[in-house]
């Protein structure tokens, strides 16, 4: 297993992360299923585990249930915002609703800490000062030991970092986005903004696919749920075929590619792969293994640049030069 620092001052963390577990609440063995993918985790050397309040907590009391013991061994990340008594889905970043989250998560967990933090969404009835504020009563506290934010626009994350500096609260460390081969949009400003704050970035990548059949080739309309496909980068056939290409030559899978060249991203700290059971897992950790050459990389990269937006449209169409000067005129 390879290890990277999370930024500037967060811990040091494996660059495959445990997903949050999902299996079938109704499913009478799904300790057991829980028991084994961790255990398996934990044998190749992986040691954050991302614990995502979902499903009314579940994932977090199978987590806890199966870690057992070794709980101070890990890096167990959450998020804020759990249901609060099925009253509303989202609560709001309030102190009083972030410590009852915190404290829920808490007591699922049956631990004293969190490890990592993650605020996902913004709150526009709240005072941004409020919920920074209480983030740092948490890590003064030792609730809480490192900070992060989810998804949020760069320029409020930026925003928010400014008012920790100025106020010496806790500050954030990392961010956690959605980023894929085929959903590079956070390179446009988030990821740059990580980078000026020597942030690190955990990512969630895939959260809808390319359109593949079982086969691996690429389906003319659709999605494997049989949803429409969209028009934009999802629909960029010719990344797909691209990348069965190079998975046949790897003999790997397009999701193991997709992994491969998320793993060769310098702004990447760790990546959290979706998988339900230790077979999808064993083959996240197999990607670790593969490496993809620089011509390889420099055709992936090519076939999933995403569209230039403005301003970046108009300066590439029309790039800047400076004005060659008029040559003096003779006064003779």
């Amino acid at each position: 297993m390879n290890y990277a620092r999370l930024g500037l001052a967060g811990p040091t963390l494996s660059r495959l992360a445990c997903a949050a577990l999902r299996p079938d609440p109704a499913c009478p063995d799904a300790a057991q299923q829980a028991a084994r993918s961790i255990g398996q985790a934990l044998d190749a050397g992986i040691n954050l585990f991302d614990a995502t309040s979902c499903m009314d907590g579940m994932s977090e009391s199978l987590l806890a249930s199966a870690l057992g013991k070794r709980r101070a061994e890990v890096l167990i990340s959450s998020r804020l915002g759990a249901r609060r008594n099925g009253t509303h889905s989202h609560p709001g970043l309030s102190r009083s609703d972030m410590v009852w989250s915190i404290e829920q998560s808490l007591k699922r967990l049956g631990s004293d800490w969190l490890d990592l933090c993650v605020v996902p969404h913004e709150d526009p009835h709240t005072p941004l000062e409020e919920t920074l504020q209480t983030l740092d009563e948490m890590v003064r506290a030792g609730k809480v030991r490192y900070l992060g934010f989810a998804n949020w626009p760069a320029w409020k994350a930026a925003q928010a970092l400014e008012l920790q500096l100025r106020h010496g609260w806790a500050p954030f460390c990392f961010g956690e986005m959605h980023y894929a081969i085929n959903t590079r949009s956070p390179e446009r400003e988030a990821i740059p903004m990580l980078q000026s704050y020597d942030l690190g970035l955990i990512v969630k990548p895939l959260p809808a696919g390319l359109p593949f059949s079982n086969a691996g080739a690429v389906q003319a309309q659709g999605y494997l749920t049989g949803a429409a496909a969209p028009d934009g980068p999802r629909t960029n056939h010719r990344l797909a075929e691209l990348m069965r290409d190079i998975a046949a030559s790897h003999q790997a899978s397009t999701k193991q590619i997709a992994l491969a060249w998320l793993l060769a991203r310098e702004a990447v700290s760790s990546i959290v792969p979706a998988f339900n059971s230790a077979m999808q897992q064993q083959a996240a950790l197999h990607a670790m293994t593969l490496q993809l050459s620089p011509g390889e990389l420099l055709l992936l990269d090519t076939a999933s640049t995403p569209t230039p937006l403005l301003p970046d449209w108009f300066t590439l169409q029309e790039p800047l030069t400076t004005p060659q000067s008029e040559p003096e005129k003779s006064c003779a």
